[in-house]
């Protein structure tokens, strides 16, 4: 058994993955969009970010956000978020709604549910809204998750302890200046199955951090992000124990400059980079890994009426180090990819887009298509 264990015990698919991280840079949106996404959260009656794209392998890496804000009465609001994210990290989707009532001039406080998609998706909690002027606002919430978990799953799960499931988002702006960020952070879900003959323990928690930074004028747009994701999994299964930590973080920096002398090209650069830790075990095998990537992007956008075009060149150098049980793993020194893009506008408040992607380095065609719908 021990054997077997150690034969499994490898870093997860996407440290190993030399085009990982650089795929789903390209894929992201471009800065205005991403600002513009983040102005109608509180502000659009429906707010929807959408992007899906192969990863290269088979699979995809999609993301999929989007807010209502219906106002029931000039004191009442409901607002709701959706969320459903998938890619070699890990797949989440929640929906989740706040019942606000206005208690003060830009205070708003209520409930807030997680609906019941399935027998065992549902959770409640209380909600807080601040909503200023020049697009500023804070939206915080805290919902326990399946409270009710002990009496009405149908696994024979017991629970440790209360699951919590706290998030916090806001934006402030001022003239050419934005800054938005958000919190999404669980405790740890931490179950156990007795007299299960497979599964007898499980324990799961995902907590992130996102914060973006942006100044913009007509001439020049400037942007700054970071993510920080923290996941833990473990598991007992067969007898056999199993384990996963990781840290992913990444930072960029992103620069629309003024087009160049005769034409009606601006260019745009970028630095990012990525460092994941991983610390894994399975059985008595044990390991621990690191990836550290920076990378870079050289492209130029046209905008023409309604279409916007953007032609560019990625690169990534990512690095994998290794300690402990199981076969040493190198990673290719050099990833890249030239891609092509065409965004169309129906007016401010409906964008769509298509990319191409070529793996240079690895050959191979990719896709992407994305669209931002305000309504």
């Amino acid at each position: 058994m021990a054997l077997a264990a150690a034969a499994r015990a490898d870093p997860p698919a996407q440290l190993t993955d030399p085009g990982q991280y650089l795929l789903a840079d390209v894929y992201g949106p471009i800065p205005r969009r991403l600002t513009q996404w983040e102005e109608g959260q509180l502000s659009q009656l429906v707010n929807a970010s959408i992007g899906i794209g192969g990863d290269g392998s088979g699979g995809l890496i999609s993301l999929e956000r989007g807010a209502l804000n219906l106002p029931l009465a000039s004191w009442l609001l409901l607002h709701a978020d959706l969320r459903n994210d998938r890619d070699r990290d890990g797949r989440v989707t929640r929906a989740v709604a706040d019942l606000l009532v206005r208690v003060g001039p830009a205070l708003w406080l209520g409930a807030s549910g997680v609906p019941a998609a399935s027998k065992e998706d549902y959770g409640v909690g209380a909600s807080a809204l601040w909503i200023g002027a020049r697009g500023r606002y804070l939206l915080a919430r805290v919902v326990a998750d399946q409270f009710l978990y002990d009496r009405t799953n149908l696994a024979g799960g017991k629970r440790a302890t209360p699951v919590l499931h706290a998030q916090a988002e806001g934006r402030w702006e001022d003239g050419p200046w934005s800054l938005a960020g958000s919190i999404d952070a669980q405790t740890d879900s931490e179950t156990t199955f007795r007299g299960a003959p497979a599964l007898t323990y499980q324990l799961t928690s995902r907590r992130e951090l996102s914060l973006h930074a942006r100044y913009a004028i007509p001439e020049v747009e400037l942007d700054a992000g970071l993510e920080v994701a923290r996941l833990r999994d473990a598991r007992t299964e067969l007898e056999i124990g199993s384990g996963l930590r990781q840290t992913l973080t990444a930072a960029r920096i992103d620069a629309l400059l003024p087009p160049l002398a005769g034409t009606r090209w601006r260019p745009r650069l970028e630095l990012r980079a990525q460092l994941v830790e991983a610390r894994g075990d399975e059985g008595s095998a044990a390991y621990r890994a690191t990836r550290r990537e920076s990378g870079g992007r050289l492209a130029a956008q046209r905008e023409d009426g309604v279409a916007l075009l953007e032609l560019g060149y990625a690169l990534a150098v990512p690095d994998l180090s290794r300690t402990g049980d199981g076969p040493e793993l190198r990673l290719a020194p050099y990833q890249d990819a030239a891609y092509g893009s065409l965004e169309v506008s129906f007016g401010p408040r409906i964008h769509l887009r298509g990319l191409l992607a070529w793996q240079v380095r690895n050959g191979g065609l990719t896709g992407n298509g994305a669209a931002l719908l305000q309504f």
